[in-house]
């Protein structure tokens, strides 16, 4: 006898419909006939009930996509901008390890988890970096940012943005958005959307960090400065913003400073002329995370969902990274050498101006002066940014006779190959180092934020007592993206500061651009 699946019960068709990914698929399941739309239907408000119901207690579970999917498409970055939209993530701008910043946009396709990069038209953004990226009906906005300047000059001025940028998926278009008004230059700032408003909260701007709240209406384009409560939150950065309906936002941690990460909450009232900013009660603080400061929170139903490194593991160097902070480092870093076998070198690039240099400002060592052949007998004057010249017999005769040009020509060589024996020790040094590192590195961990009575007349928020599992998910880091889907948490990209070598001027900062996702167990019908 054969049996076709509208035979079986429907239990059984939902069942087989639960194990198909919850996007475009699922949704087209609702197309074939009245009965599988009634399937489909349950199937999906099970899921999202599962979910939220794992989310409270706790039992989540990370996956990671295989790098077959991903290693060969999108760049690795950290600082980005991501946001969801229909049944695709869709992934704007960030910079690598070495703070080059990008404007290209990405689309990872949920049903079928691979990157596509769309031929975008219109006005391209700047290539930047903490900027917020947010969905409206059909349309993407992104606002604000920085960028870091090129190395050469050095002691350039980073760039901060008030460009208001949006991109129409369905035309594949960005449209620049000139105002009259418009908040000052902001990065790693946060922003919400309330009905027809985007509400945008703190932020670095260029001589400050800000507290201000500034609105756009979306169906006119035009920006006004929100008047607040005298009681207010600090002025901060790297903060995340949860919507909580049409009137109310919460701003959840931050950073006010260098090392100065906050893990407060604050509630506000968007009621009246003048909003109202209320602090958050926290309770159960000993499950609350280290610190919440560019660690991207994501709401669930009655609860945030926040990753941060696991209070029990062991204690690893400290990962705040001020951007004002990163940008003077970044501007002023020691040069390499012009010879490529040369290593960076140790020291602040202070010592590079105070040196000798023959042929001006951070150009190349010249091994005579003329001038100096003539007038004087002594040996001429070795700057100390070329430390590897110990003879001290360079002069004009080395032009002049063959035979000292030969004995020049020797000891180059083995200097040459004295440099080579030092790179290659530095370089396994440093390998050496950072494998040991990398046994003892810690990983993300999941902690879970209780907001049911955060809009009650006692505004607290409780955080839920989990076990936690410090070696289940990724590798410790920061400055990642971390988006709802449908049934699952998406997280990509990131930072990991590493302190391992020892050295101030190597840059030991691991980006990534692996793609983890949190879903909850297996849920049976």
């Amino acid at each position: 006898m054969q049996c076709k699946i509208n035979d079986l019960p429907d239990e059984l068709l939902e069942y087989i419909l639960s194990l198909i990914p919850p996007y475009k698929d699922l949704q087209e399941c609702r197309l074939v006939c009245k009965r599988w739309y009634r399937a489909t239907k349950n199937v999906i408000e099970h899921n999202k009930a599962h979910f939220q119901k794992s989310v409270a207690f706790g039992s989540l579970l990370w996956n990671s996509l295989p790098s077959m999917h991903w290693i060969s498409t999108i760049g690795k970055r950290h600082s980005h901008s991501a946001c969801i939209y229909d049944n695709s993530m869709y992934v704007f701008g960030g910079c690598t390890a070495a703070w080059t910043t990008f404007n290209d946009l990405w689309q990872l396709d949920l049903s079928t988890r691979t990157w596509v990069r769309p031929i975008t038209m219109g006005n391209y953004p700047s290539p930047k970096a903490c900027a917020t990226m947010l969905y409206y009906k059909t349309n993407l906005i992104l606002f604000g940012g920085w960028s870091h300047p090129s190395p050469y000059p050095l002691h350039q001025q980073w760039k901060l943005f008030n460009e208001l940028h949006v991109y129409c998926i369905k035309s594949n278009k960005w449209t620049a958005i000139n105002t009259l008004e418009t908040p000052p230059p902001t990065s790693a700032h946060s922003a919400t959307i309330h009905k027809n408003l985007m509400v945008v909260f703190g932020g670095v701007c260029n001589e400050y960090i800000s507290n201000d709240v500034w609105c756009l209406n979306l169906d006119t384009y035009t920006w006004h400065k929100q008047s607040t409560s005298n009681l207010k939150p600090q002025p901060r950065y790297g903060q995340s913003q949860i919507e909580l309906g049409e009137k109310h936002l919460l701003v959840l941690g931050g950073c006010t400073g260098p090392n100065a990460a906050m893990n407060d909450a604050w509630l506000l009232t968007m009621e009246g002329t003048s909003w109202t900013w209320r602090k958050v009660n926290m309770h159960n603080t000993e499950w609350a995370p280290t610190r919440i400061w560019c660690h991207q929170a994501c709401k669930v139903g009655n609860y945030i969902i926040v990753l941060s490194k696991n209070r029990h593991q062991t204690k690893s160097s400290d990962m705040s990274i001020s951007l004002k902070k990163v940008a003077c480092q970044r501007s002023a870093s020691p040069r390499l050498c012009e010879s490529n076998l040369l290593p960076e070198r140790q020291g602040n690039v202070s010592t590079v101006d105070k040196d000798e240099n023959v042929n001006g400002k951070h150009g190349v060592f010249s091994r005579a002066c003329p001038q100096n052949a003539h007038t004087s007998s002594q040996t001429p004057n070795i700057p100390k940014t070329i430390p590897f010249y110990s003879d001290n017999t360079l002069s004009m005769a080395a032009f002049r006779d063959q035979s000292l040009r030969s004995n020049s020509n020797t000891n180059r060589q083995r200097q040459l190959e004295s440099l080579r024996r030092m790179e290659e020790k530095i370089r396994n040094k440093k390998a050496a180092v950072t494998k040991v590192s990398k046994k003892a590195e810690n990983t993300l961990s999941i902690f879970v934020l209780d907001i049911t009575n955060v809009l009650s007349d006692d505004c607290n928020a409780s955080w839920v007592p989990l076990k936690q599992n410090g070696h289940s998910g990724p590798d410790e880091r920061i400055l990642y993206s971390l988006v709802l889907g449908r049934g699952e948490l998406i997280v990509f990209g990131g930072i990991r500061k590493e302190h391992s070598s020892g050295h101030t001027d190597i840059d030991d900062s691991v980006v990534y651009n692996d793609l983890h996702f949190i879903n909850p167990p297996r849920y049976i019908i």
